[in-house]
């Protein structure tokens, strides 16, 4: 890898993101860090685990940690099905600290175009715990650019989430722009993201900065 290359890559995208932030001073800063693990059980089938910590409130107070497990299957070499499961203890502030459950199950379809990698993923998501339950429908369309000689991905996307409870009318009640480098980790089994995020809800905004790292055996 050139690691020219690497700084320039980082650099811009460290000015992108404090631009970002100066037009986005009404909305709460948080962070999210993620280890995972993923293992290829075969061509098609791999499984994954992880542990993620959330913060919240300009980065002064922790939103919760979770845990999840998952698979993926490639049933045709456009078509990967998968499914997980996640809990997650949640900061609630005055109510204290709470359990949420969530399943996942989805469809991802991808293509090429040139370098261009390009894919859309369809969720479906039920979130509960002991006062309320959640279901939504998750619609994400992600491009990433295929590098030429170069292990750094950089990518971006944008998720829509519909409500599918009654009385939501399949409304909009949030919306994620992501964008990101996916590079290699101390070596070509660790992988990491390095992203941003805003996400706008009915009820507020965030500014998320995240890293995600997963090593695959």
């Amino acid at each position: 890898m050139n690691k020219n290359f690497l700084v320039k890559a980082l650099g811009l995208l460290f000015i992108g993101l404090t631009s970002l932030m100066a037009r986005a001073q009404d909305a709460d800063y948080t962070t999210w860090l993620k280890m995972g693990v993923e293992y290829e059980v075969n061509p098609r089938l791999s499984i994954s685990g992880g542990w993620e910590w959330r913060t919240k409130n300009d980065l002064h107070a922790t939103d919760r940690m979770g845990w999840d497990v998952a698979a993926k299957y490639e049933l045709l070499p456009f078509l990967k099905l998968g499914g997980g499961y996640e809990i997650h203890y949640r900061n609630r502030g005055e109510e204290g600290w709470k359990f949420r459950h969530r399943y996942h199950a989805d469809g991802t379809l991808s293509t090429r175009w040139m370098r261009l990698k390009i894919a859309l993923r369809e969720r479906f998501q039920h979130t509960w715990d002991r006062e309320e339950t959640e279901l939504r429908l998750r619609s994400r369309l992600k491009l990433a650019y295929d590098i030429r000689h170069c292990k750094i991905e950089p990518y971006a996307s944008v998720e829509m989430y519909n409500g599918l409870q009654s009385g939501e009318k399949f409304d909009i009640v949030r919306m994620r722009y992501r964008s990101g480098l996916t590079l290699p980790l101390f070596s070509d089994r660790w992988e990491a993201d390095v992203f941003y995020c805003r996400q706008w809800e009915h009820d507020g905004k965030k500014n998320i900065f995240g890293i995600d790292c997963v090593y695959k055996f």
